[in-house]
């Protein structure tokens, strides 16, 4: 051999695909110590035990709702830009759960707390969005009130935003903010639930699984 084997050669060999008298030869130029073939052997080979080894990973249940609901709300967005205009699709920013009065409260005093009232801390880039969650008088629904506060801008007036609550990718209400960032509905409690604001163009997710978590005191009680 004077000149090397390419890439799409290396890739049919480590797939098992290449002709017997061609692999022949690939693995005896590798057995020659031809350095470079060796490399790009080693390259490909790699790339093709990791691609197998993929293909039985399985993702978790939860990372499989958060993109799903990602992908909705580019849906949300797409739909709901007005005709012409120039601005890009509104962003899908998932916010981060920074506190769950359920898991900060003592062991000992979750379930009598947790059955009747719940209070989360949501962030996304320059937003704090607190969530509060309370039984209501009647029975099997709950009140979810809630303010979202726009840290970039402490002295401004608020941009009024869209709450809207869904299940999946059904959308079950929606809802718009007071002058002050605030919001408030009653829904019963179900399964997948996400919270999604919009404002300024764009959409963020507030991811409600923790709610039903079968882990969590609260969601056995309210079931």
């Amino acid at each position: 051999m004077t000149e090397h084997f390419s890439s799409p050669q290396w890739v049919d060999l480590v797939r098992g695909v290449a002709a017997d008298e061609i692999a022949g030869a690939m693995n005896a130029h590798l057995g020659g110590g031809c350095l470079d073939c060796v490399e790009s052997y080693r390259l490909w080979n790699g790339m093709a035990v990791f691609a197998h080894a993929e293909r039985a990973l399985t993702p978790p249940e939860d990372a499989v709702r958060v993109a799903r609901s990602y992908l909705a709300q580019q849906v949300f967005a797409s739909s709901h830009q007005s005709p012409g205009s120039s601005r890009s699709l509104a962003s899908a920013i998932i916010a981060t759960l920074l506190f769950d009065s359920v898991k900060a409260a003592p062991a000992g005093v979750r379930a009598a707390a947790s059955a009747y009232s719940r209070h989360l801390l949501f962030a996304a880039r320059s937003l704090a969005i607190d969530v509060h969650i309370d039984a209501a008088a009647q029975a099997g629904a709950f009140v979810l009130a809630g303010q979202i506060i726009d840290k970039s801008r402490p002295d401004g007036p608020f941009a009024r935003a869209t709450v809207s609550l869904l299940e999946g990718d059904i959308t079950i209400g929606t809802f718009e903010t007071n002058e002050f960032g605030e919001f408030q509905f009653t829904f019963e409690l179900r399964t997948n639930l996400t919270l999604q604001v919009t404002l300024d163009h764009d959409v963020v997710t507030l991811p409600l699984d923790t709610l039903t978590d079968s882990s969590n005191p609260s969601s056995r009680d309210k079931e």
